[in-house]
């Protein structure tokens, strides 16, 4: 029988918890930075001020380094859950991931410390260092994107319920985000006779878009695990199943905690 869920500790748990709500906050301030645009005095005071934070380099590098860190956290869960299951070919897989993650978050991160914006913007015309990152950025992102499309095939083919979902929405949503960005691209390339303003609603619509696409994923992955407590067995039936049958009730609890892949004897 394939399994559906992977069982977690309530340490596990609260990280699970805690990383997925600084992602999702992260993520939804990282959605209006690409909204607000530069602080002036036509704005409203809110957005006045967040735009003036957001302008600052620093704050959007720790916004940067939450989204990455929980990314890491959430996954680093779920390869443990992989790892006591002994699904060593898929545990591999997310490690891969977790690695082309911060190799991605670091080269994108590096080079507004190292360059200035007039430095960067000689390299586009020129070529330089800063173009380095760029293409390792390029090469590690299709890396990532093979590696979803392993991962999926793994866990489909292993795994039932909630854990086959998240390996399937892991996949469908990176698809779905490209022909997104295909669709805007001939909107903004080929489409004649629109508008700015038109082209901004679409820009718009597909950020949001690929803002839910992102969420989706770990949105699945936290239903694939789900917490298991003795507890849960009614105190009447726990008590009498110790009194008359104490070795064939542990033997029972045991396999029940196998079966469920959250602790291994």
């Amino acid at each position: 029988m394939k399994l559906k869920a992977f069982s977690i500790t309530p340490k596990e748990g609260q990280v699970l918890n805690w990383s997925l709500g600084l992602f999702i906050v992260f993520s939804v301030f990282n959605l209006i930075d690409g909204w607000t645009s530069v602080p002036n005095a036509g704005q409203g005071v809110l957005t006045n001020a967040f735009a003036t934070a957001q302008s600052n380099s620093f704050i959007r590098a720790i916004e940067y380094f939450v989204i990455v860190a929980t990314k890491l956290l959430m996954l680093e869960v779920f390869r443990r859950c992989l790892n006591k299951n002994g699904d060593k070919a898929a545990q591999l897989t997310v490690t891969i991931m977790m690695v082309l993650i911060f190799c991605i978050a670091l080269a994108g991160a590096l080079p507004q410390f190292l360059f200035t914006q007039e430095e960067e913007m000689m390299a586009i015309l020129h070529g330089g260092l800063p173009t380095y990152f760029t293409t390792f950025s390029k090469v590690a992102f299709l890396v990532f994107a093979l590696m979803k499309l392993v991962l999926c095939v793994q866990l489909v083919r292993t795994y039932a319920g909630k854990i086959r979902l998240f390996g399937a929405s892991l996949f469908g949503c990176q698809v779905l985000t490209w022909l997104i960005d295909f669709a805007y691209f001939v909107v903004y390339t080929w489409v004649s006779g629109a508008t700015m303003t038109e082209i901004t609603y679409v820009s718009t619509i597909t950020s949001l878009l690929n803002f839910v696409l992102a969420l989706i994923p770990f949105c699945v992955l936290k239903t694939t695990m789900v917490l298991i407590s003795p507890r849960t067995i009614p105190k009447c039936i726990y008590l009498f199943s110790i009194c008359a049958h104490p070795t064939k009730f542990f033997r029972s609890y045991i396999s029940i905690y196998q079966w469920n892949n959250s602790i291994h004897y």
